[in-house]
């Protein structure tokens, strides 16, 4: 990863994280977990979400904390090393300090993410675009979804990243996302829907659905190539910025438009962005982020990212095919509350809003405890 230079911290995340990151509460350096305990810390996350999702209110939780969630999702993002470098409370340039508490960065980042998730929807139902949360919430969502991975994990936060303090890289990020979104909105449209011609329709040229499930794929790419999964940026950023910035967005969207448009070709819309498409963006965060690209860290790029990929798309279909078991009693419950989610998208809202979100906010804010924090992501080369 890249060095990330602050000037009121003066030491780069690197050197934030090995210096002491392992040493969360009481000084004492915890083992590393094995392949083994990774396995049981992801299907302990499973069992929770799985829970959270069966016992919250059915309508509730899909019209209004689901949609919701999509701000968890971006100052989840905006508050982590890849934009603020996890200012204002959590490593390695926030407050929190080796020897200090865990607690301290992980509730103090949570209620932001709270206070996130109330402020963004109230935002965006009474002032701009003044769209319903449900369902258009969740159209509006994927774009914010997207450009925020987009300007973490492709961008890398430039050009504040490595200018700018941490505060002015996560307010000022932050703000760049919502305005992107903002301008990515006017290019849907609403036909084919309740609330088309309604005064937030903004008649743009891709109708809302199928622009939701090209969003989708274009993240499968944006993940593959992004900083810190999978190919960690190779081979784009060989050509320094912002040109391997710029030869990463193109290849992302058109890598994205191909999978979306062939794969409707054989298969129905929500099977391909929901299972296929939101399955291998759940084991590309999986693998990264949890289990550290095992077995094939000892690699370098791109025979790294090669083999990560691969495991990564066969993990994919596995993970579909225990879902259609695993799902079944909460999509019992979301036909019987007359909602309209099929189990492809009931699975990728458990796989991406419960397990991935719950696991980094765990990672990033609660240092992962009682594990020790994980550290960064090897060298591509």
């Amino acid at each position: 990863m890249t060095a990330m230079n602050d000037g009121q911290h003066g030491a780069t995340m690197e050197e934030l994280v090995n210096n002491g990151l392992d040493n969360v509460n009481d000084g004492t350096r915890a083992a590393v977990p094995g392949i083994a305990q990774l396995g049981l810390y992801l299907v302990i996350f499973m069992a929770i979400s799985w829970a959270m999702m069966f016992y919250i209110p059915t309508t509730f939780l899909f019209t209004v904390l689901l949609p919701a969630s999509f701000y968890v999702l971006y100052s989840l993002v905006v508050f982590s090393p890849l934009v603020s470098g996890g200012w204002p409370f959590a490593p390695p340039l926030g407050s929190w300090r080796p020897g200090q508490s865990w607690l301290k960065p992980g509730l103090g980042t949570t209620a932001l993410l709270v206070a996130a998730a109330i402020a963004g929807p109230l935002f965006t139902s009474t002032i701009y675009p003044r769209i319903p949360l449900f369902p258009v919430g969740f159209w509006w969502g994927i774009i914010l979804f997207t450009v925020t991975l987009w300007y973490s994990m492709v961008w890398n936060g430039w050009p504040l990243n490595q200018k700018c303090s941490p505060a002015v890289r996560g307010i000022g990020g932050g703000l760049i996302i919502l305005l992107i979104t903002a301008i990515l909105w006017r290019l849907v449209n609403l036909s084919g829907t309740p609330f088309a011609g309604a005064p937030y329709d903004p008649r743009g040229p891709f109708q809302a659905e199928w622009f939701f499930g090209f969003l989708v794929w274009i993240i499968v790419w944006i993940q593959a190539f992004s900083n810190v999964l999978t190919f960690q940026q190779w081979p784009f950023y060989k050509l320094g910025e912002p040109w391997g910035q710029i030869a990463n967005t193109v290849v992302s969207i058109v890598l994205g438009w191909l999978c979306w448009t062939t794969s409707l070709t054989f298969m129905g819309p929500t099977f391909s962005f929901a299972a296929v498409a939101g399955s291998i963006i759940g084991m590309q965060n999986f693998h990264g982020a949890i289990f550290g690209y095992y077995p094939f860290q000892k690699f370098s790029q791109p025979k790294r990212g090669i083999c990560n990929f691969l495991t990564e798309i066969a993990l994919a279909f596995v993970w579909i095919v225990m879902l259609r078991v695993l799902m079944q009693p909460i999509v019992a419950k979301v036909q019987a509350a007359g909602l309209p989610f099929d189990i492809n998208v009931v699975s990728v809202l458990y796989t991406l809003h419960f397990i991935a979100l719950l696991t980094l906010i765990h990672n990033f804010y609660f240092l992962r405890a009682p594990f020790p924090p994980s550290g960064p992501p090897p060298a591509p080369e």
